[in-house]
C-alpha cells in the first residue's frame, strides 16, 4: 500500500468560501498540503490557487484573491469605515448590520470586483433570444482575468497536485469533472465554468458544450475522490458551506435561508451514507475473496468479482461552516472585508481544532472503508 493520501474536497458558496481559505491557511501551517484538491464553483476557484501555485506562494496568492474579492461601489467603500468605527461604537451593532446589508445590495446592482459585473438589460425581457455564453444576469468575464493573475495554469498542468473540477453539462444535465490529469490541460474557462451557477451567471462554453456551476448537480463531489482513488488510503478534509441541521426557520426570511441551506448541503448527507455503504462493501468482497480456495480465486470469472473489492481506508474529516449573526438568504453574496474577514477566521478555528483531536488516528471498526469524523461543534 502506498503513503496516505491527502485531500481536499471544496464545496461551492460564493462568499462563504472565505472559510475554506482560511481552513488552508490551518493545514498549510501544520504541514497538511494536498497531493490532489476536487473543488466546486467557489471551491473549484479556491482549489484552482492551491493546486495552481507553489506551495510558499499559495496562501499569499489565495489572500490576494480574497482581497480583491469586494462591492464594486465608492458609495459602499466610503460607507464601511462609518460602519466600523470606533467614535461610533454604541451604534455598532446596528451600523455592521447595515454595513452588510449595503455589501450585498452593492455587489447584486454593481458586481464584485474581479468576478462579476451586472449585465445590462438582461431582465428587461426575459423572452428574449439570447446566445448561449450570455444567458445570465451578470457577466463573469473579469473573472478570468483574476484567475490568470492567482493561478499559475503551466504549473497546475505540470501536475504537481491534482486538481479537479466539476461543472454540469446543461444540455445532457451530467456533471462533467475537468482534471488536470485528463488529456486537456486546464485553463481558466474550465474553473469559471465550474463556478456559473445560473441564472445569476451564464453557462462556459468548452469544446462546443456549455456548462453550468457543478453545485447545482452535486456540491460536494466526494465521489469523485472514491471512484478514481483507486485502493489508496486517503485523508480527506472536507469543507462544507452549508449547514444541513440549522434551527427551525422563525421568518421568512428564514424559510429563504434555510431553503437554500438544505438545497446545497442535502444531497451530501445522503451521498455520504450511500458511499459508506459500498466502501463497506468493498471491504467485504476483498476480505471473502482472500477465503477462497487457490483453484476458485485464480478462475477469471471470479477473479473479476474479487476485482470489485478494495481493502483501503479513506478518513473524511468533515468541517462544516456555522452560520455567523445576522445571517441570511444572501450570506453567499455577502462579499463585505468584515464578513469574509469573520469567516476566514472561523475556517482557521475549525481546521484548529481537528488538527488537535486528530480523530482519524484512532483504529477504525472492521471493514469499514469510509470513516467521517465530524468536527463537534461548541
Amino acid at each position: 500500500m502506498s503513503k496516505v493520501m491527502t485531500a481536499l474536497i471544496l464545496q461551492g458558496g460564493g462568499a462563504l468560501g472565505a472559510y475554506q481559505a482560511g481552513v488552508f491557511e490551518q493545514l498549510a501551517a501544520h504541514k497538511h498540503m494536498p497531493d490532489w484538491v476536487i473543488g466546486t464553483s467557489i471551491g473549484a476557484i479556491n482549489g484552482a490557487i492551491i493546486a495552481g501555485n507553489r506551495p510558499d506562494d499559495r496562501l499569499a496568492k489565495i489572500k490576494s484573491f480574497w482581497h480583491r474579492m469586494k462591492p464594486v461601489n465608492a458609495w459602499f467603500d466610503a460607507w464601511t469605515p462609518l460602519a466600523w468605527s470606533e467614535m461610533l461604537n454604541p451604534f455598532a451593532p446596528y451600523l455592521a448590520e447595515a454595513s452588510k446589508d449595503t455589501a450585498v445590495l452593492s455587489a447584486m446592482t454593481h458586481g464584485i470586483e474581479g468576478f462579476f459585473q451586472p449585465r445590462f438589460g438582461a431582465t428587461l425581457d426575459l423572452a428574449a433570444p439570447v446566445a448561449i455564453d450570455q444567458a445570465g444576469f451578470y457577466d463573469t468575464a473579469p473573472l478570468r482575468q483574476t484567475l490568470l493573475d492567482h493561478v499559475d495554469f503551466e504549473y497546475l498542468n505540470a501536475r504537481h497536485v491534482r486538481l479537479s473540477v466539476c461543472a454540469v453539462d446543461v444540455e445532457t444535465a451530467e456533471m462533467k469533472v475537468f482534471d488536470n490529469e485528463g488529456p486537456e490541460p486546464l485553463g481558466p474557462e474550465h474553473i469559471m465554468a465550474s463556478g456559473a451557477l445560473p441564472p445569476a451567471f451564464p453557462p462556459v462554453v468548452i469544446d462546443g458544450r456549455a456548462y453550468w456551476d457543478g453545485g447545482i448537480y452535486s456540491n460536494t463531489p466526494l465521489e469523485v475522490l472514491l471512484s478514481e482513488a483507486g485502493n489508496r488510503d486517503a485523508l480527506v478534509f472536507m469543507v462544507d458551506l452549508w449547514d444541513p441541521t440549522e434551527a427551525k426557520p422563525k421568518t421568512m426570511a428564514d424559510v429563504m435561508d434555510r431553503l437554500k441551506s438544505i438545497q446545497y448541503a442535502g444531497r451530501a448527507s445522503t451521498q455520504i451514507q450511500i458511499q459508506s455503504r459500498i466502501e463497506t462493501l468493498q471491504q467485504a468482497i476483498r476480505t471473502l475473496a482472500a477465503e477462497l480456495p487457490a483453484g476458485v480465486a485464480h478462475d477469471p470469472q471470479f477473479a473479476k468479482l474479487a476485482a470489485l473489492g478494495c481493502d483501503r481506508t479513506v478518513n473524511v474529516v468533515q468541517l462544516i461552516m456555522k452560520a455567523l449573526p445576522g445571517d441570511n438568504q444572501f450570506k453567499d453574496v455577502d462579499f463585505s472585508p468584515e464578513t469574509v474577514a469573520a469567516r476566514w477566521a472561523a475556517g482557521m478555528a475549525d481546521a484548529a481544532r481537528a488538527l488537535t483531536h486528530k480523530n482519524w488516528l484512532k483504529p477504525v471498526p472492521p471493514h469499514s472503508g469510509l470513516v467521517i469524523h465530524e468536527l463537534e461543534q461548541i
